[in-house]
């Protein structure tokens, strides 16, 4: 007799079978129980869940002698037809190859006749997202008002596929990947069924090699069985499968977390020599530091890493030994590093790169020592107190413990908020007072008014006449010697803001005259070449100003201390009054 691969002889006959999608046996079960069974369903999931074989055993519940029941007796005729895969009540079609408008307008034809044996004719089509679109139209009157005596059964593992008008006729379950442990409790039993001894360490590795999928795990079984003599071992499988044995993994964590860069280097070089697949190895690493942030927070619970329980004992002891940030911070950048190994040309050499610089990180300190140090720096620095500098360059920018370079805007700014911290009830600030203007008079000084211009924008309209300021600071103003007219003129690309200031002529020369101290008339003009307004200039200069601070704050001494420090970059700078 022909040997039956695992897959077959042990696939699932009764809903108590099914291993890992009790949300699916139980709604279906209630269903029969109940008579509420529908005409037509979807089944949704990856490979190897059980969506063809529920299939079976739903149609072995409906047409069992003594159904429907969600216990049939597999000994009557309909139930070893449907096991055997004769039953000519059960038609179970590949979607992929019978895929045509034809080939669903043959099965119309059939849909009319009762079944020979059971109370349903049965029609199971699996991968059904491949049927073309009008083979799909074709199906839809005859899946939404069936015959009673038909029912409908659509697998596939791209349920996204299937146009939205034949999921609405269907009452659609989504299969769930089946969890480790439930994956090596149910070879566990198999080998017992089978007399066949294995350790927990290679169940482990079969487990998680299969990702879910119970025929993938009873595949790599049965590979593992013609590749082994008596017991099953843990080396075993890891050389069949071209996985690197758990104690490799261990070794290199542990050489990580006391900064040992040779240990892994040679590690890797072994791994090499082996023959093993870098990026395979790579993620299994990958795998290996997240149960060990797993096994630092949740305390070494198999059921979450999905280990047997000397693994999970030995990771727990691993990951007790660290703190956890530094756990955090060895999965993330081996993360991001696993990226660019994945897709490399030259893994090792990426692989080798990644682990020297993750076993070279200095180790973290708790924040209570990092504020204390930081308070040293502070004190070096002079408490970060302002002082004015010669040639009007802006005062160094004191340390703060928020996280972002700050200073001082000037000596009034920071003087004040080092006044008020001396209160614990804080009070506003008050508003600044309007500087005193000069006496209107009728004198005409045309070589000072320029440099009165800016002072009256920026000192006086801006507080007291914002509207006028922003119009005054798109011109630009010329005044003649002795003359009593001032010309405002604005670029051709200013006319609207030219035309409004037209529009308040008067009140601007009233508000020229109450913030220069010169009673003078104001003209308005348009001109093409005229140069750019003063608006523009103080934006680049501005700007400029802002550049020259992030740059000296990010060559400070104390700044440079700090990302020594602690091994950061500065991102952003932002300036604030800062209390001595």
């Amino acid at each position: 007799m022909a040997y039956l691969v695992l897959a077959r002889k042990w696939r699932p006959q009764r809903f108590a079978d099914v291993v890992g999608q009790a949300h699916v046996t139980q709604t279906l079960s209630n269903a029969i129980v109940m008579d509420r069974v529908a005409h037509a369903f979807v089944f949704s999931g990856v490979r190897g869940v059980g969506k063809t074989s529920l299939a079976r055993i739903l149609a072995k519940s409906l047409n069992c002698k003594s159904g429907p029941t969600v216990d049939p007796c597999g000994e009557c005729e309909s139930c070893r037809s449907i096991t055997a895969g004769t039953s000519v009540d059960v038609i179970e079609i590949d979607g992929a190859s019978n895929n045509s408008v034809e080939d669903i307008r043959q099965l119309r034809e059939t849909v009319p006749y009762r079944p020979a044996i059971g109370r349903f004719k049965i029609y199971v089509i699996d991968e059904v997202h491949m049927l073309s679109a009008s083979a799909f139209n074709a199906l839809l009157k005859t899946l939404e008002e069936p015959p009673p005596h038909v029912k409908f059964v659509f697998a596939t593992t791209e349920a996204h596929k299937i146009p939205v008008t034949i999921l609405s006729r269907c009452q659609r379950y989504d299969f769930r990947r089946i969890p480790t442990n439930a994956v090596m409790a149910r070879i566990r039993h198999i080998l017992a069924a089978e007399s066949i001894e294995a350790e927990e360490g290679a169940l482990s590795l079969i487990g998680r090699e299969a990702e879910g999928s119970m025929r993938d795990a009873l595949s790599i079984l049965d590979q593992v069985l013609a590749a082994s003599i008596g017991k099953i071992t843990a080396a075993d499988v890891a050389a069949l499968l071209g996985v690197v044995d758990a104690q490799v993994l261990h070794d290199i964590s542990a050489a990580l977390l006391r900064g040992d860069a040779k240990a892994c280097l040679a590690a890797i070089r072994d791994v090499d020599h082996q023959g093993y697949d870098i990026p395979t190895f790579s993620r299994q690493l990958l795998e290996h530091l997240r149960n060990l942030v797993v096994a630092g927070v949740a305390g070494g619970d198999p059921s979450l890493l999905g280990l047997p329980e000397d693994q999970a004992a030995d990771l727990t002891r691993q990951a007790t030994g660290a703190s956890l940030p530094t756990l955090h911070r060895l999965f993330k950048h081996f993360a991001e590093g696993y990226e660019s190994i994945a897709r490399s040309s030259h893994p090792k050499i990426l692989l080798e790169a990644t682990l020297a610089r993750l076993a070279s990180l200095e180790p973290l300190e708790p924040l209570a020592q990092l504020a204390a140090r930081l308070e040293g720096l502070a004190k070096a620095g002079g408490g970060g107190s302002a002082t004015a500098t010669s040639g009007g360059t802006p005062p160094t920018p004191g340390p703060r413990l928020s996280g972002s370079a700050s200073g001082s805007r000037t000596n009034s700014e920071s003087a004040a908020p080092a006044q008020r911290a001396a209160n614990p009830l804080r009070q506003p600030p008050e508003p600044p007072q309007p500087s005193p203007m000069p006496p209107v008079s009728t004198a005409v000084r045309g070589a000072t008014l320029e440099r009165d211009w800016e002072r009256a924008v920026h000192s006086y309209l801006q507080r007291e006449r914002p509207g006028l300021a922003s119009i005054m600071e798109c011109g630009v103003p010329s005044h003649d010697e002795g003359s009593d007219l001032l010309r405002l003129s604005f670029p051709s690309t200013y006319k609207a803001v030219a035309t409004l200031a037209e529009n308040r002529l008067a009140e601007l020369g009233e508000a020229i005259t109450q913030s220069t101290g010169v009673r003078l008339r104001v003209e308005i003009s348009v001109e093409d070449n005229v140069a750019e307004p003063l608006v523009q200039k103080k934006r680049i200069e501005e700007q400029d100003q802002a550049r020259k601070r992030d740059e000296e704050a990010r060559r400070h001494p104390i700044v440079q201390q700090v990302l020594s420090e602690l091994g950061g970059v500065v991102r952003r700078v932002r300036l604030e009054a800062c209390a001595g």
